[in-house]
């Protein structure tokens, strides 16, 4: 027989951007929970908007409710008044799996509170089961095999950054996997918020891409995806040294981590003190949306000494209504001289043989200098001439940048063009490019950097 609880809670304005356990018991053999919730004053959660509410949702199971344990069974933010956890499926952001006898608890996240408080009223059902419940299904994991034939010039397209119907978008995962494939990408990456639950329906896809386990870690003082195998990682972070820890916990478990749109309304990084993320997102959406602020950011800790890949994300979240959000703008190329499954990409990026560029089929940089390619660190005396090779990108702006502002500029006027300079010491640190639209002054493409060492 179904069982309905009904827990209330009433938030103060000082617990905002807190998180809140509110506990419930559940019997043995239980096979489905239900959860709705209401509250007074809502708003939506975007960041401009004050004066109301907006409450976020998760559930936890009695493996534990507190920082960086792993009782965690999903999250939907703000994006749905209800869900449901089942042994044999979920909603779209859940963990289907076993439902386990004993304390489990509502975790709700004050993003917005009014100043009177929330009043917020969660019911919950639950249902017992009918049939032996089923382990837990399998995650896409980072495969090291592929399944396609290598590009003949080692160069891979793709998107780093997106979202579905397992948080707050409007497509499924099948849906994204089908834009992809019709933009050409060779690899795609789906980083729903807080959760995973993408990656069982991502284990089950077929596809020719190249699909790479990941998702966003959305926390209240700043966004960072991850990329690769390992336990979940807690977003609930209230301090520096939480959100410390959970960086450390994630990149010691290998995940390749990205501190995503370091710029106003993003959220920006609120914790500048906190490092040990390998990338830095650049580029987020439509350039015009202060991305120059999220280059800044990477740039600023570039002329510090610090080596840092610079990554783009569309950060798209729908495909079924108008939003200046598109899939692959902007896109992130790859070069990977193996195979190019999962790991191998990954392992390219994280060595920066990587660039961005404004969309599946916009503009190509690559940058060389002597062997060294973007990414890798030139090493010697004298300097041979920085050689920057640009695609498709006539009618733009080529520029070379190191730690001292642009060193050189070309107007690149054929659709291939090959452009040389020899920079006179070795003191700037590093060298960049990147490509900008002479009518508007917006990127078009930017590069990871060749980092200058002196050597005897």
């Amino acid at each position: 027989m179904t069982q309905t609880l009904v827990l209330d809670y009433h938030i103060q304005p000082e617990q905002t951007f807190t998180y809140i356990n509110v506990p419930f018991e559940v019997p043995p053999q239980i096979g489905r929970i239900d959860v709705s919730y209401s509250y007074g004053d809502s708003i939506s959660s975007d960041p401009t908007l004050v004066g109301g509410n907006t409450v976020d949702i998760g559930i936890i199971d009695p493996r534990g409710g507190q920082f960086m344990t792993q009782g965690f069974r999903g999250w939907s933010g703000s994006a749905r008044k209800q869900f449901y956890v089942a042994y044999d499926s979920a909603t779209p952001g859940y963990m289907p799996g076993p439902l386990q006898a004993g304390t489990w608890a509502i975790c709700l996240g004050a993003y917005k509170v009014a100043p009177q408080g929330c009043a917020v009223r969660i019911e919950v059902q639950l249902t017992p089961a009918t049939t032996a419940q089923p382990d837990s299904p399998p995650l896409l994991p980072v495969r090291t095999t592929a399944n396609r034939p290598p590009n003949v010039d080692h160069w891979y397209k793709g998107e780093l950054h997106c979202h579905t119907v397992n948080s707050d978008g409007d497509s499924t995962t099948a849906e994204v996997i089908q834009i992809a494939e019709a933009l050409g990408l060779d690899f795609l990456a789906i980083t729903d918020h807080n959760n995973r639950s993408q990656l069982v329906n991502l284990a089950r896809a077929e596809t020719a891409l190249t699909l790479i386990p990941g998702y966003e870690v959305t926390t209240y003082y700043g966004h960072w995806n991850i990329w690769g195998n390992g336990d979940w990682i807690d977003f609930r972070v209230q301090s520096p040294a939480d959100l410390q820890q959970a960086i450390d916990t994630a990149a010691a478990q290998g995940y390749l981590v990205s501190c995503n749109h370091p710029r106003p309304y993003g959220p920006d990084w609120a914790f500048p003190q906190v490092e040990g993320y390998a990338t830095v997102e650049i580029w987020n959406g439509p350039w015009e949306l202060l991305n120059e602020r999220c280059l800044a950011f990477w740039e600023a800790r570039l002329k510090q000494g610090k080596h840092l890949v610079a990554v783009g994300g569309s950060d798209f979240h729908f495909s079924k209504q108008p939003h200046d959000a598109q899939l692959a703008h902007p896109t992130n190329y790859i070069y990977c001289p193996e195979v190019p499954s999962a790991a191998n990409l990954l392992k390219h990026l994280r060595a920066g043989h990587a660039f961005v560029t404004e969309a599946p089929d916009g503009p190509r940089l690559e940058l060389h200098l002597g062997t060294a390619m973007m990414g890798d660190t030139w090493i010697g005396t004298e300097l041979p001439a920085v050689k920057l090779i640009v695609r498709g990108g006539a009618r733009s702006e080529a520029q070379l940048w190191t730690a001292d502002g642009i060193a050189a500029s070309f107007p690149i006027r054929e659709d291939e063009q090959i452009v040389e300079y020899h920079l006179s010491n070795l003191d700037c640190r590093y060298i960049r490019a990147q490509l900008v639209d002479t009518m508007t002054g917006n990127c078009r493409a930017i590069t990871n950097p060749i980092y200058l060492q002196g050597g005897e």
